[in-house]
């Protein structure tokens, strides 16, 4: 037999080789499908030992996920030190990653998007820093909370610097500013408070509206009214007066009742955030087939509002929180936001691509080019790496009581559990509802 024979069987042998490694390549989403059916039925060891069971544990370039995805477990079973701490780490490895080394955007470039290290998207970096504020407003630890609801903000800032001329339409969190707030005004730093009030109405009465279900939550303007009125700060409040005077009209009927009382807040972590998915698309091109494949999330609208709320037991009927932040939308927005960036990108490296395979069909015949092509077209995958594990949803429910114990019934899309309050005056006291099926 002629050397060209063998040659031909060893272009098939690296054919049937790439053929059979792709078949057995799963995305992200696939591999990660059962650490979340786990997780959403609340059998979090079992989602934990699927998840260190999953190349995701071993895999180098997923080490920034491997993190974010068990930091949510240990959250949810209650061990939420471990869970700070791999939050903590996370944020490291993400600023780490951020700017990426020359030779692994080369092979991103030659390859695929999901042969470089997972860096994080913009939302789920300031992720980050609001599951830890929430983490610590858990342990009743004002002063961490604090640090990390003001650590968001500055996070946007960073991330959107870098993009030039083409900024995201999530450039700042309003749902950062209002846990801010609330945080300033529980620690008495009313002045502070009523800034970040003051920039999260901002935020939620303009172009935030893609990002949250509903209307401007009411329970925000009577806080800042309420604090305006503390500090007699007359423009604000005229303002306010204008704008909403039926909030300014409840907060004024009932201002000396309000400083002999308390508050409760709850904020909610409702359901599980869309997943990427791939959109794909085949295309002949003289003798080479082009694969063009993106990565999609869904923009679907947050949970039905009266499905989460708060009923304090002999005290006072059910009120359904207010949707304060959609996570849905706003990977949605990010993603379309860099899909310029994606095409680019993707648009250079098939033009790389299709001279490799040309300059396979002249030194090594139509097999060759026939692998170069196939090669080309099945490493061309979308990345639908993400944090699979965070909330699809914030609500916040806000009330003021009397000083004394209360029973609270709290439903978080339709899952209810009961738990014990203790209302000082003056003070406000925050309960974190995630959905689990356990009174407290």
């Amino acid at each position: 037999m002629n050397r060209s024979f063998y040659s031909s069987l060893r272009v098939l042998g690296i054919l049937c080789a790439l053929l059979l490694l792709v078949s057995a390549c799963a995305s992200y989403t696939q591999e990660t499908e059962e650490v979340r059916y786990q997780f959403k039925h609340e059998r979090y060891e079992e989602a934990l030992k699927k998840l260190d069971a999953s190349s995701i544990k071993g895999n180098e370039k997923d080490r920034l996920l491997y993190r974010l995805e068990k930091s949510m477990i240990f959250d949810r079973m209650g061990e939420r030190k471990k869970s700070r701490n791999l939050l903590i780490e996370a944020d490291k490895v993400a600023d780490e990653l951020y700017t990426t080394s020359i030779a692994k955007t080369a092979t991103s470039f030659i390859v695929s998007d999901a042969s470089q290290d997972y860096s994080g998207e913009d939302y789920e970096k300031v992720s980050i820093h609001i599951i830890l504020a929430l983490s610590f407003l858990e342990d009743h630890d004002l002063k961490e909370a604090g640090v990390e609801a003001r650590k968001i903000n500055n996070k946007l800032a960073e991330i959107n610097a870098g993009y030039d001329e083409q900024k995201n339409r999530y450039a700042e969190d309003a749902f950062a500013r209002y846990l801010s707030a609330m945080i300033y005004e529980a620690t008495d730093n009313i002045d502070s408070a009523i800034i970040d009030y003051s920039k999260a109405l901002k935020l939620y009465e303009g172009t935030y509206s893609d990002f949250y279900d509903g209307t401007v939550p009411h329970d925000l303007v009577e806080a800042l009214f309420r604090l305006c009125l503390k500090r007699s700060r007359t423009s604000e409040i005229t303002a306010i007066e204008k704008k909403y005077p039926a909030s300014a009209k409840k907060v004024r009927a009932k201002v000396e009742k309000l400083q002999s009382e308390g508050e409760l807040i709850v904020i909610h972590e409702v359901g599980l955030i869309t997943y990427k998915t791939t959109e794909e698309f085949l295309i002949p091109i003289g003798r080479q087939v082009v694969r063009l494949s993106f990565p999609v999330i869904k923009n679907r609208r947050s949970y039905a509002s009266e499905a989460t709320g708060i009923e304090v037991l002999k005290e006072a009927p059910y009120v359904a929180g207010a949707n304060v932040q959609n996570m849905n939308s706003i990977a949605s927005f990010t993603l379309e936001d860099k899909r310029l960036r994606l095409i680019a990108k993707q648009g250079a490296r098939l033009v790389a691509k299709g001279i490799l395979t040309e300059q396979a069909y002249k030194q090594a015949g139509p097999l060759g080019g026939i692998a170069a092509n196939i090669f080309s077209a099945v490493t061309e995958t979308a990345d639908t790496r993400s944090w699979t594990l965070l909330p699809a949803a914030f609500f916040v429910n806000r009330i003021h009581l009397k000083p004394g114990e209360y029973k609270v019934k709290i439903q978080n899309d339709g899952v209810s559990s009961i738990t014990s309050v203790r209302i000082e005056k003056g003070k406000i006291q925050f309960i974190r509802s995630t959905g689990r099926e356990t009174a407290k």
